[in-house]
């Protein structure tokens, strides 16, 4: 090995920081050849796999077995919680609706981590409610500021109006001296 070392390589020969060899780097999607060759080996011999594996289960092997039956029926990741809650449709039935949650956790009808992800979900909707709240105010009072712009407005040119003498055609009449 020689002494010298390219600018891009540390002198233990190891690639610099934020330096490659390839800096394009492996493209995406590709495959290992050992993974591929096996998924081949596989591929060619599934059926026969499958067949042992469903005769070893039915001879009573336990491995063999669990693997048949995790591919059958496999492990719920969720299930479905029924607790009856308020429909929240306004902020009020929001507490009304975690109150029901904390109720049912404290009951044992649903865990803790089933409430915390309803109580997220009621959050939610509070959040959604209060923002279509203030939404609707804010347009109310954009209302009420042209309404109340147009109305001085009137105001101040009916004022203008009367104030002013009214124009008559003739000349106003010259002074003796």
């Amino acid at each position: 090995m020689s002494e010298t070392t390219s600018p891009k390589r540390t002198r233990m020969g190891q690639w610099s920081r934020g330096v490659s060899g390839n800096p394009s780097g492996r493209p995406l999607g590709s495959r290992n050849r050992s993974t591929l060759l096996l998924e081949q080996l596989l591929r060619d011999q599934q059926e026969a796999l499958v067949g042992k594996a469903i005769e070893l289960a039915l001879k009573g092997n336990p491995v063999a077995l669990r693997l048949c039956l995790e591919r059958l029926h496999p492990a719920l990741k969720e299930r479905c919680i029924e607790l009856p809650l308020p429909e929240v449709t306004d902020i009020a039935q929001a507490t009304v609706a975690v109150s029901a949650i904390l109720t049912g956790v404290g009951r044992g009808q649903i865990t803790p981590g089933e409430g915390a992800v309803l109580a997220g979900i009621v959050e939610t909707q509070k959040r959604l409610l209060e923002a279509e709240s203030t939404e609707q105010t804010r347009q109310e009072l954009a209302e009420q500021s042209m309404k109340m712009a147009a109305d001085l407005d009137s105001e101040l040119r009916s004022h203008r109006d009367s104030s002013q003498p009214p124009a008559s055609a003739e000349a106003p009449p010259a002074s003796p001296q």
